[in-house]
């Protein structure tokens, strides 16, 4: 039984397709159309689908959207984007002072454009590429996809399953008790309360991108002291019972006069981004940590699955796994709304009477063969060669200092890099981000770089590993790392004395293991930077086209593309 799940109900719209249970493919249309975060028709994604996996609209048995049917998507949507006007009674128009945009702000609270955008024209555009099909098609609503695709892919039967995010339409943070095959309701909130939205508030107020950038502000929070501003911060949001507070109407007046003076709120002028940014990801800690303690406390359930777009948020993975009192903790690898399509479609799979398995890897998109490779680098006229042992040749060169950009196999599915569409470096230059963000087009220099370490020395490298082993070979949470890795690897450390670890097994990608095996044979150093192979803002490569064109745009010195190596000197000599 085939199982195609689609999200076009916001950003990061994707794909994915199960069969009887398996994984057979999944992906965002960002790593297609080229547009960072796409948030439209994940058209791209579903003709690769079809296409890479040899299936026909007339095979697939089920279509499930992500979302819900008319007309209670239209009611959710409008419901969502009049909560500012419901909660001040009116105020919140009167709080732009602009007529223009009052006007423009009504229309938007009808909710018409977004329904007509993201819910209608997404449905007839899909319908139309999937001719042919004869199947059923479903609903899975979009706060319940996120549990689902934390639930199903962490390989436990009991658990409490989480999601955290701005919204849901409605929902922005939910426990579920899953026992026994029971989903029993332990923590619901709903807008306007909601740490997502706390988030996305210190993100903008900071001049950052509210979808792209809020993990710069985890990154930013490590060089501040949180106490400076903590105060004027801390009763915006709050924790009552099992119920997660935002104080709305310093939340929207706070917002609105960013959005209208681009100057910050008289309670944070005249303190440092830094600072500020600390504060903020001190409160989220402390309030998630604190809900996620009472359900465990009330439950007795000692297993955390997490999934939403405050799972991203790799600091607070770590305060939940050391703090909140659970033994296990498990980040969906696409925590965002990249996992969408893939929890409608495994929750399908499961209700037709298929069992879930944990996944050994995410390797889930498109990969190209050796003509496809050899074609697209004959038609950039690059002088190449062949390697037959093309990992031992990276791992030299890694061990000259060389930077390679990596490109092989299957596409990794979320938003890390895992290995195939990597760009790699030595971990021993303390002054790796001034220069290699320069190369990657100012990728800002206070986020750490991000380590991929054998698996035989992950707990030489990394304090606290028990219980987040398998969230650990994702870069899905951040540890302490210990004297040794600070000594043989300072670039990946960050100034907190955290890194966000790619711990790789053999079996998960045998390739790549050797890759790193061949270093430390050469080095005696177990761990290499890993990021993602892009420029800034751009989406992560998907084709050997997309790989060349980053390669050369950011300087780097080696290509390693299925077993062809092309070196960027040799092909830039005047």
């Amino acid at each position: 039984m085939k199982v195609l799940g689609i999200h076009f109900q916001s950003h990061d719209t994707s794909v994915a397709l199960v069969e009887n249970g398996n994984i057979l493919y999944a992906a965002s249309n960002e790593r297609f159309s080229r547009r960072k975060m796409d948030a439209n028709p994940p058209l791209d994604a579903l003709k690769d689908c079809l296409s890479y996996s040899k299936t026909k609209p007339q095979d697939i048995d089920k279509v499930v959207f992500v979302g819900d049917p008319f007309p209670y998507s239209y009611v959710g949507r409008l419901k969502e984007l009049s909560w500012p006007f419901i909660y001040t009674k009116g105020r919140y128009l009167l709080w732009w002072r602009k007529p223009h945009l009052i006007l423009w702000e009504l229309f938007i609270a009808t909710g018409i454009p977004s329904f007509l955008y993201r819910e209608l024209l997404p449905r007839i555009l899909i319908r139309g590429k999937l001719n042919g099909f004869k199947g059923k098609y479903s609903y899975v609503h979009h706060h319940f996809a996120h549990m689902y695709s934390a639930y199903y892919t962490s390989g436990w039967k009991d658990c409490l399953v989480m999601c955290s995010e701005g919204s849901g339409f409605s929902e922005t943070m939910s426990i579920y008790h899953v026992r026994k095959g029971e989903w029993i309701k332990v923590v619901e909130n709903y807008l306007p309360h909601s740490a997502g939205k706390f988030y996305e508030l210190v993100t903008v107020m900071l001049g950052f991108n509210v979808l792209r950038h809020p993990g710069k502000i985890t990154g930013l929070a490590a060089y501040g002291n949180p106490n400076t501003v903590y105060n004027a911060v801390k009763d915006l949001l709050s924790v009552n019972g099992l119920k997660l507070k935002l104080n709305y109407e310093k939340y929207l007046k706070w917002g609105i006069n960013y959005s209208l003076t681009k100057t910050l709120p008289k309670e944070l002028r005249g303190n440092r981004r830094e600072d500020i940014a600390a504060a903020f990801q001190k409160r989220l800690e402390e309030c998630i940590v604190e809900i996620v303690k009472k359900a465990v406390e009330k439950t007795g359930e000692k297993k955390l699955s997490f999934a939403g777009g405050v799972a991203a948020n790799v600091k607070l993975n770590q305060r939940l796994h050391e703090e909140a009192g659970i033994n296990e903790i498990y980040i969906h690898q696409a925590m965002g709304d990249d996992g969408l399509a893939l929890g409608a479609a495994l929750h399908t799979a499961f209700l037709n009477g298929f069992q879930i398995k944990q996944s050994d890897n995410v390797y889930f998109g498109p990969d190209f063969s050796e003509q496809e490779i050899k074609k697209s680098l004959n038609k950039f006229n690059l002088k190449f060669s062949k390697e037959n042992n093309i990992e031992i040749k990276i791992a030299k060169l890694l061990a000259e200092s060389k930077i390679v950009a990596r490109f092989n196999g299957r596409m990794e599915y979320g938003p890390r890099a895992l290995g195939n569409r990597s760009i790699l470096y030595k971990t021993t230059d303390r002054g790796v981000n001034n220069w290699l963000n320069k190369r990657l087009k100012k990728r800002s220099d206070f986020m750490p770089f991000a380590p991929v370490t054998l698996d035989s020395f992950a707990d030489k490298c990394f304090k606290n590993l028990k219980g987040a082993e398998y969230a650990a070979r994702f870069m899905t949470i951040t540890f302490d790392v210990t004297s040794y890795m600070k000594k043989l690897s300072p670039a990946v450390v960050h100034v907190d004395g955290t890194a966000r670890p790619q711990i790789i097994r053999s079996k998960d990608n045998p390739s790549y293991y050797k890759l790193l095996e061949e270093y430390y044979k050469l080095t005696g150093i177990p761990s290499l930077i890993n990021t993602s192979f892009n420029m800034h803002e751009d989406p992560i490569v998907c084709s050997p086209d997309d790989a060349i064109e980053s390669f050369l745009s950011g300087s780097l010195d080696y290509l390693a593309i299925g077993n062809y190596l092309v070196s960027y000197e040799q092909n830039n000599k005047k």
